[in-house]
């Protein structure tokens, strides 16, 4: 056989051996090396992946636990950090941070002044025999005289004593703190039961100081382009409000702030038509634009301004008494003296009680929440009257006389150690004779 027959031999082998399937891994006689005739096998494909087993993906599960929870925290720090910026920003911006400082001081006093309540008791002894202001101060007081300024708390113990070396000294009071200021003067110091908080030195002189119950503070300066300047502090004394005011505004002589510290009456004095006047104008700090005004009767002195409620302002003139509504700024009530002369005055949400001196005499005038008069009777020689949601207590020269607003005696106190100076409602009704401060009792207890 010559070699073009093998050639055609072993390529009708190799042909052969493709039809038949053939698999074998020999070579081929007559090729070379180990080359073997394979037939390619068929590729499977799927379109799920191979499935790995439970024992493996569970270790791959925790092997990610880890990561995942780590990745988990950074988000909730960042978040807390972004929510804690922005309530920042919101504190700082609206006020609520410096509220906030003030109440937690004020509540470490209140701690401080509870544990050292075994102290007190009442009576005490203040040292002031002519005392120029005394305020119930939260639940207790603060008397002011010539020189001295003490501090008591509601349990009888003596908190604090400062002389203030001011020569017109004035005290205006807020739920937990006070301001001492020099009238005429321009300089004013704040502080709360336990220390000095603030003191403050204003250009122009200081006409005017009022407290809220929050304890933000008003102030009511000379101005040398205006008639006045009204600012008021937070109780961080950062400013929040001002209000230049022109010669037609007048000059305020009474500020009185809302329940919600937000809203505000200032009564102003001006002169208009040769008269003098009052307006009471009705605020708001979150708003610029002047709010209702009432305009009082022409020749009425604005004495008293008492906010009770969102709809019931009493402002006490030395003519007349009204009730006036803070959303319209018009009388909702009203009593004329009738040439009456106003002695004192306490206005209440209920009831308001009256010492009127009358054709020489004076009487008791008690009357209901519209100002409709309940009962007169003579009061004799009275000199001042307090009263609470359900007494009246007449100041006399040498007693204290508990009406109701019926004007039925309930008893009276003639066994003072003094002649009496002032009957204080704050956490007991106290009775205020020279340098001595007791609880005021009936006679029988």
């Amino acid at each position: 056989m010559n070699k073009a027959d093998k050639e055609r031999q072993e390529r009708r082998q190799r042909m052969l051996a493709r039809e038949q399937g053939h698999t074998s891994t020999k070579p081929i006689p007559g090729t070379s090396g180990d080359l073997g005739l394979r037939t390619p096998q068929p590729v499977h494909r799927s379109t799920t992946p191979p499935q790995e087993s439970k024992t493996a993906q569970t270790s791959r599960l925790k092997s990610l636990t880890p990561l995942l929870k780590q990745r988990q925290r950074r988000r909730r720090a960042i978040l807390g950090v972004v929510v804690l910026v922005i309530a920042l920003f919101i504190a700082v911006f609206t006020g609520a941070m410096s509220a906030s400082i003030a109440l937690l001081a004020d509540s470490v006093d209140s701690l401080t002044l509870y544990l050292k309540r075994g102290n007190g008791g009442f009576p005490i002894n203040t040292g002031i025999s002519e005392p120029l202001q005394i305020e119930e101060l939260a639940g207790g007081f603060v008397e002011m005289g010539a020189e001295d300024v003490v501090v008591y708390s509601a349990y009888g113990t003596q908190v604090r004593s400062f002389q203030p070396a001011y020569a017109r000294p004035v005290l205006a009071v807020g739920g937990t703190r006070f301001v001492v200021y020099n009238r005429a003067g321009n300089e004013l110091q704040v502080s709360s039961r336990t220390r000095n908080l603030f003191t403050r030195t204003f250009d122009e002189s200081i006409l005017l100081c009022s407290m809220s119950n929050n304890n933000t503070l008003a102030v009511v300066t000379e101005s040398g382009r205006y008639t006045a300047q009204l600012q008021i502090f937070d109780p961080s004394f950062n400013e929040i409000y001002s209000w230049q005011m022109t010669q037609n505004e007048g000059t305020p002589i009474v500020v009185e702030f809302a329940p919600d510290n937000r809203r505000f009456a200032a009564g102003t004095l001006a002169a208009r038509n040769g008269q003098l006047s009052c307006n009471v104008y009705f605020m708001d700090t979150a708003q610029d634009s002047q709010g209702p005004v009432y305009s009082a009767t022409q020749g009425s002195m604005l004495l008293l301004l008492d906010w009770q409620s969102d709809s019931r302002v009493v402002a006490v003139f030395d003519t007349y008494i009204a009730v006036l509504d803070p959303r319209t700024g018009t009388e909702t009530a009203r009593y004329d003296f009738g040439g009456a002369t106003l002695q004192s005055a306490a206005p209440g949400i209920r009831q308001t009680a009256l010492l009127l001196n009358i054709r020489g005499g004076n009487s008791l005038v008690t009357f209901d929440s519209d100002l409709t008069p309940l009962a007169e009777i003579p009061a004799r020689q009275a000199f001042g009257v307090t009263a609470t949601d359900t007494d009246v207590y007449l100041l006399c020269p040498n007693s204290v006389e508990c009406y109701g607003y019926d004007g039925v005696q309930n008893w009276v106190r003639n066994d003072l150690a003094g002649h009496p100076q002032a009957v204080l409602d704050a956490a007991e009704l106290l009775v205020f004779t020279g340098n001595t401060v007791d609880v005021l009792t009936p006679p029988d207890e």
